[in-house]
């Protein structure tokens, strides 16, 4: 029988990871890859300035600092992935935001490359309402790396099919996915092997904040109890470099233990110091954070219209959801309505690749048309529609003659409300009442709704282009089937 291999990517923006599953030998067997470490790689890319020698992954991670004085340091190129402007000419070459993204994917690739696997294509997860911009360019640096995205998931329906055993009892889900560099928080509803999405939300401060936070006032401490006058950024950068890896370390072990010890045999000027973390000084110097990342909760589960007590499971995955101030919090407030996965980092990129194995059916899960003159409603796309391969092609009339067909689109809040993204598109006329409006619509690839408007009589010139890039969708399975 042969083995055939199935591979989820969760490319994020503080770290990245890939799950396979091989299958056909009878069982199944899922293997992560990251680190030597066994977590998920750092989605950091340093390029020297002379040589451009590249480096990537943790060894990069954790000399980031200190590579800082010979190389360019990307950090998190998922979020500049949409950015047309952002390059860089480095050892002569120039590098643009999808030519480092590639690097990760090499860096995801090469961590198959021990096991003797080889990753040709894989399903990707993206966050909800990610840009078709940015879905182009991370497709195309998959590609750099000679990887073919097979198709996109959104990271909250990778999550939940990655437990779905544990959550297919539950009707309305959320997925709480804190990370190194983002908050994202999602509220979905499951019926009968069908995930739908009700609310997104997020916010940019995460578990990297966390750690620098928690260094600084380990700094602070220690230049005070040495008497030596000096600020964090003040230090050598291979220092600030121990003592952030030191922080992250004394983070994760606060997680378990009342206290940890974080030292250093050569801390700059300061020379060795050691110190004892309690969690009470910890929980005081993130409380701060914490309390946004819960109000970001409670502000996205307010948006989804339902309350509180319909809330029946909320799973807790990324690194940062793990820390024991949170978790404090989390429980006085959900109580056993919390659900842990075993390997909260790597639920995404586990989803990912069960999906890859049996992908399922993206349908519609809102109305997206056209607000005519009379202002009724028109819908083009209808709740329920599958929306892999969906067109429409249509000709509209002209009420009056004028220089600009202005076409006002609707079906859902968000369209209504972001009148200047959104609403209202002006297509070039002729100033005849005999003309048409041709309209195709279309979603493409990467799941984003797409329009093209034009005169029927200026076919050959001034097609005007819609996206709308938050399409809400249903995920389905087609009944309740292990996923496995």
């Amino acid at each position: 029988m042969q083995v055939k291999n199935h591979f989820g990517i969760d490319f994020g923006t503080t770290n990245s990871s890939v799950v396979q599953i091989m299958s056909g030998l009878g069982h199944e067997n899922e293997l992560r890859h990251g680190d030597d470490e066994g977590r998920p790689l750092p989605s950091i890319v340093a390029i020297d300035k002379d040589t451009g020698v590249v480096y990537t992954g943790r060894d990069a991670w954790k000399k980031r600092n200190e590579l800082s004085q010979s190389c360019e340091i990307i950090p998190s190129v998922k979020s500049i992935l949409d950015d047309k402007d952002w390059s860089k000419f480095i050892a002569g070459k120039k590098w643009t935001a999808t030519d480092v993204a590639a690097e990760v994917f090499k860096g995801l690739r090469k961590a198959l490359y021990s096991h003797d696997v080889n990753m040709a294509q894989a399903t990707v997860a993206v966050p909800i309402g990610f840009s078709p911009e940015k879905r182009e360019a991370l497709r195309a640096a998959a590609k750099k790396a000679g990887i073919t995205v097979e198709s996109f998931v959104s990271e909250p329906a990778a999550a939940f099919f990655a437990n779905y055993d544990e959550l297919k009892s539950a009707e309305h889900v959320v997925i709480f996915d804190w990370g190194g560099g983002t908050l994202d928080v999602s509220v979905l509803e499951h019926k009968g092997g069908t995930v739908r999405e009700l609310a997104t939300g997020g916010m940019y401060v995460a578990g990297d904040d966390i750690d620098k936070q928690l260094a600084l006032k380990i700094h602070d401490k220690v230049a005070r109890d040495h008497d030596v006058h000096i600020s964090f950024e003040e230090m050598d950068a291979q220092s600030r470099d121990m003592l952030l890896v030191r922080a992250e370390r004394a983070k994760r072990a606060l997680s378990e233990e009342d206290d940890t010890v974080v030292s250093l045999n050569r801390y700059g000027e300061i020379g060795a110091f050691h110190i004892r973390v309690t969690y009470e000084w910890f929980a005081a110097i993130v409380e701060s954070i914490v309390d946004r990342a819960i109000a970001c909760l409670e502000s996205t589960i307010e948006d989804s219209g339902e309350p509180l007590a319909n809330i029946d499971r909320v799973v807790m995955v990324g690194g940062s959801s793990n820390i024991g101030p949170l978790l404090d919090k989390m429980e006085d407030k959900f109580g056993d309505k919390l659900f842990f996965p075993d390997e909260t980092v790597w639920s995404i990129s586990q989803g990912a690749a069960r999906l890859s194995k049996r992908p399922g059916t993206y349908l519609s899960a809102q109305s997206v048309g056209l607000r005519l003159a009379d202002n009724s409603y028109f819908p083009l796309l209808k709740p329920g529609d599958k929306v892999v391969g969906w067109e429409k092609a249509l000709d509209f009339g002209i009420v009056e003659n004028a220089e600009e067909l202005r076409v006002v689109f609707s079906g859902s809040k968000d369209i209504d409300n972001d009148s200047d993204r959104y609403q209202s598109v002006a297509v070039p006329g002729y100033l005849f009442l005999e003309e048409k409006l041709r309209l195709e619509a279309y979603i493409d690839e990467d799941l984003v709704f797409c329009v093209r408007m034009k005169s029927t009589m200026r076919q050959q010139k001034d097609t005007v282009v819609w996206r709308y890039d938050r399409l809400k969708l249903t995920y389905s399975l087609g009944g309740e089937q292990d996923v496995r």
